[in-house]
């Protein structure tokens, strides 16, 4: 799937069972850092392919997270190989896929930033505030502050509409979003 042969997304919409499936697995990455991160990178047009997944390496572990349409999000651990061919759905040369290490300059100062807290991004499409109205968006790690004024302190991954976005500042849209604590390094240390 997504240009990966062996690659199987585990996709979720719900924050809850996403936290649910996943909280062991991500409290155990409080208070260590991301090493180095991968894109897939179309070589035609020298660009990030926003609709492959978005690969961090955290204590030696890689972390695939792919968003898919308006409300699938996936993280899968270790699931393939960097060194398989890419090959966008059959497009074989038409479309030179290969993986880029640390290609944003933006996210890079926020590599070996130890991870402080991890939060659940949720969004709510229509506006009601209704409990049952959020959809899982995305992850949202937050680093380590270098200043206290720093607000680049985020490795953010989410969906931006059937594909992939990444950020380094704290996702902000008019009130809709809702975080979903995993944990954060006061409470893991208690």
């Amino acid at each position: 799937m997504l240009g990966i042969p062996s690659y199987k997304p585990k996709f979720h919409n719900n924050g809850k069972s996403f936290k649910n499936k996943f909280e062991k697995t991500l409290t155990e990455l409080i208070g260590k850092k991301i090493e180095r991160y991968w894109l897939m990178w179309n070589l035609n047009e020298d660009e990030w392919l926003a609709d492959g997944p978005v690969i961090i390496e955290i204590i030696g572990q890689r972390f695939e997270f792919t968003a898919y349409q308006l409300d699938d999000f996936s993280m899968t651990v270790d699931s393939f190989k960097l060194s398989e061919k890419l090959d966008w759905y059959g497009s074989g040369d038409e479309m030179p896929l290969n993986w880029q290490e640390n290609p944003k300059i933006e996210l890079n100062e926020n590599l070996n930033k130890a991870i402080t807290e991890i939060n659940i991004l949720t969004y709510d499409f229509y506006k009601n505030n209704i409990e049952s109205e959020y959809v899982l968006i995305g992850i949202e790690f937050v680093l380590e502050k270098k200043y206290e004024s720093d607000e680049e302190n985020f490795f953010s991954i989410y969906n931006g509409l059937d594909q992939n976005e990444i950020n380094n500042k704290e996702l902000q849209i008019e009130n809709q979003i809702k975080r979903i604590k995993i944990a954060d390094y006061n409470n893991c240390n208690k």
